[in-house]
């Protein structure tokens, strides 16, 4: 079968894509279902059905180490601070030390533990707005969603007020630092605070693991499978995974959630007429406005076929998961904004054994500021200027998304 190449038309770093990817993931979706992507030195996998088959395929890893053009992996003892981190990160392990520190974690990640981040959370939300106050204006991208996701994974993992700083630093290093375009100067740079973070994180654990309590450290601490239990390292790598996905996701979740629903006045009037409705808000913005320039990244493990295609050992194969929500074979005029979708069949956070153990974390950090910023400003509008960082590496982030408080 010939392989179609996509390069001509996809380039998702390009200002028309950040600006509206709409029209090119619906070309990928319809008539891509597998290409190679050069730019890449990959394959892309598009469409709701062939991307739920690789999501599910174990020969499909998301072992970076596995990569044809991956560096040679470096001893342990000659990683610095943040190489030792994404060496443990849940992200990029093989399958089976990803089941292991997963089914480890997943206690940490009850109910329980949510609702009492949630608890705390909703405090930091108010202060944040406290200190907003009442403006005319405000940039919603740089002064909530910059800003709370971090402070929602500092809640949960206990991080004292005073060291928040620290653990902000922490996230920037663990998200910037991935970037593999980064200049070795400019990686440097990013993860310098890494080192600082860690020391924070042990001094926690170690505290925890003297008087252990009923929080999300100490449950870490305290899960054990079959004789294993985490080292402090895996729980700080773990944190790192949170802060990777957990944070950097719902920075961009945030944003978009509030400018779809800003456009769409039927939408917003329906949501605050029923609060129950968020959820459902949450999940129609991850489908219409994927903020994702990139895909999934998995790696095959052996030889295999994807639709007829040959993927060989060692090739990167990459899951365009944002075309799923433009899928119309799943989806009923998938242009449409509709809060009110039914979402059974949503990829959104992934599928198998690597569906996103964090889910929880982000939808209740996201509905606990959607309430708070609708009692304070319940006629917000859309402000005229939005400011896209087209130099981000992995997606498409607003620096400025200014709203309007309307409050007179």
């Amino acid at each position: 079968m010939s392989v179609q190449t996509v390069d001509h038309f996809f380039n998702p770093s390009s200002k028309d894509f950040i600006h509206d990817p709409v029209p090119t993931l619906e070309k990928l979706c319809a008539e891509y279902p597998i290409s190679r992507f050069d730019a890449w030195q990959a394959w892309l996998v598009t469409g709701h059905a062939n991307i739920i088959q690789c999501l599910l395929d174990t020969r499909l890893s998301t072992d970076f180490n596995l990569w044809e053009y991956a560096p040679p992996k470096k001893p342990v003892d000659e990683m610095d601070a943040f190489e030792k981190l994404m060496n443990n990160n849940l992200f990029f392990l093989d399958r089976k030390n990803h089941l292991r520190l997963r089914k480890l974690a997943l206690p940490a990640f009850s109910p329980r533990i949510m609702e009492q981040m949630k608890e705390r959370f909703s405090v930091l939300v108010k202060e944040r707005f406290d200190e907003i106050g009442k403006p005319d204006s405000f940039n919603f991208a740089a002064e909530i969603a910059e800003i709370v996701p971090t402070q929602a994974i500092a809640s949960l993992v206990g991080i004292p007020r005073d060291k928040f700083p620290i653990f902000d630093s922490l996230a920037y290093g663990v998200v910037r630092g991935i970037n593999p375009m980064l200049t070795p100067d400019e990686r440097k740079d990013a993860i310098k605070g890494v080192p600082e973070g860690l020391a924070l994180l042990n001094e926690l654990i170690d505290e925890r693991r003297a008087n252990p309590g009923n929080d999300f450290l100490s449950t870490l601490i305290l899960a054990e499978d079959e004789g294993s239990k985490l080292s402090n390292l895996e729980m700080c790598a773990l944190v790192g995974a949170v802060l990777g996905a957990g944070s950097d996701t719902a920075v961009d979740l945030h944003s978009y959630l509030i400018k779809n629903l800003l456009q769409h006045p039927d939408e917003f009037q329906s949501l605050k007429a029923d609060p129950s409705l968020v959820q459902g808000a949450i999940s129609e913005t991850l489908r219409y406005e994927s903020s994702g320039k990139t895909g999934l990244a998995r790696y095959a493990s052996e030889d295999l076929e994807i639709n007829g295609h040959h993927v060989k050992k060692g090739q990167m194969v990459q899951l365009i998961t944002s075309t799923a929500g433009m899928d119309s074979s799943i989806y009923n005029e998938p242009r449409k904004f509709d809060i009110q979708r039914d979402h059974d069949k949503s990829i959104s956070f992934g599928q198998g054994p690597h569906y996103c153990i964090g889910v929880t974390l982000v939808r209740s950090q996201t509905e606990v500021m959607l309430k708070e910023l609708f009692k304070r400003f319940p006629n917000l509008s859309l402000g005229d200027e939005i400011v896209y960082d087209y130099n981000h590496h992995n997606a498409r982030r607003m620096d400025v998304m200014m709203v309007n408080t309307n409050l007179d």
